[in-house]
């Protein structure tokens, strides 16, 4: 017998959204094979990781705060990717803009007022988009494919957050240790939770994902970037410009990975750090994707991946599982997505072989 693929006239809706739950499933079954083979316990290794933040009452806190950048940046990734414009450099304009937003806090340091915080969210959205300009640049004036370009970028990023944290902005009261100064009270998210971790950047995200889905849905807008994504010809009869949607849609999410930048180093860190960059990035590729590049999808994979990071660590305390394992899991959760897809968009035929 022989299996044929035959494209279907409409992708399937069902398997749309089974897909993402299957390839939860799969990357389960399949991560316990694979380090249970690699000598570690594989059904403890999964029990860890995907399980233990959702029973555990005290991880809770912890998901909210890992879920609130993955879901901010994982929206704005989804909006370009709608549109074929593939960022994949969303970390780089993440720590540019925390390094926008840190400037601005060492430039009022010494200054007080409920306005500090909002001047430096859009420092952060600034620096973002700053880090996506060139980019944009060379894809719409030169036509530089900007998976290239953006993630690049990113290590531009890292480079220039090591030079000023070892260099001018390095606090003389630390120690010899590289970090800024302390933001002063006023320049530090407000715990929305008396006595908890979690901080105003949790509700942020989840606004920021309906006012997305919102925007996408009932906007002219939303209905240019399916259209420039789905259909470039029939947008071009529509009077949609391609490259004010690429523009767009790379400003979009330049400005909410600058802005979760802000988020993050006004919370969790409360100061520049070496330690900033940790992959929120290049992770929320895979929650845009697990999304399904909906705004709603992105607020639900973005806790489906927080439970992996939060996960993850305990399972380093646990069992000692490697830090290594979580992006593991991560990268065959994608791979497997990816895989799905072909249920989405074809049957499979079992074809009896001519003898």
């Amino acid at each position: 017998m022989q299996f044929r693929l035959e494209k279907k006239l409409q992708p399937s809706k069902k398997m749309l959204f089974a897909t993402p739950v299957l390839a939860v499933f799969l990357t389960m079954i399949l991560g316990a094979m694979v380090f249970t083979t690699l000598g570690f316990d594989g059904l403890s290794a999964v029990r860890e990781i995907f399980l233990t933040p959702i029973i555990n009452s005290l991880k809770w806190q912890d998901l909210a705060v890992k879920a609130a950048p993955l879901i901010i940046i994982g929206v704005g990734l989804s909006i370009g990717y709608r549109a074929n414009v593939w960022n994949i450099g969303a970390e780089g304009q993440y720590i540019v803009g925390g390094l926008a937003a840190t400037g601005v806090a060492l430039l009022t340091h010494d200054l007080s007022g409920w306005w500090l915080l909002p001047l430096m969210g859009i420092a952060g959205a600034l620096g973002g988009m700053a880090w996506v300009f060139v980019p944009a640049f060379l894809r719409t004036k030169l036509k530089v494919n900007e998976i290239l370009t953006t993630l690049m970028l990113t290590y531009v990023a890292v480079q220039l957050l090591n030079f000023l944290i070892f260099g001018p902005w390095k606090s003389p009261t630390s120690y010899g240790q590289p970090q800024t100064v302390l933001f002063n009270s006023d320049q530090i998210l407000p715990y929305i939770i008396p006595g908890t971790i979690v901080q105003a950047g949790a509700p942020i995200a989840v606004l920021i994902a309906i006012l997305a889905w919102i925007i996408m849905s009932r906007s002219v807008f939303g209905f240019q970037v399916k259209t420039v994504g789905s259909a470039p010809n029939a947008a071009r009869y529509g009077g949609f410009s391609e490259n004010k949607t690429i523009w767009l849609t790379l400003l979009i999410g330049g400005a909410l990975a600058g802005f979760a930048g802000m988020l993050e180093v006004a919370g969790p860190f409360n100061r520049m750090v070496p330690q900033f960059p940790s992959g929120y990035g290049f992770t929320a590729i895979i929650v845009a994707f697990l999304g399904r590049l909906h705004p709603i999808g992105v607020l639900f994979a973005g806790i489906v991946l927080a439970i992996t990071f939060v996960g993850g660590e305990v399972a380093q305390t646990t069992i000692g599982l490697p830090n290594a394992a979580v992006g593991l899991f991560q990268a065959m959760m994608l791979f497997l997505l990816l895989a799905g897809d072909v249920l989405v968009r074809y049957n499979i035929k079992i074809v009896r072989a001519k003898r």
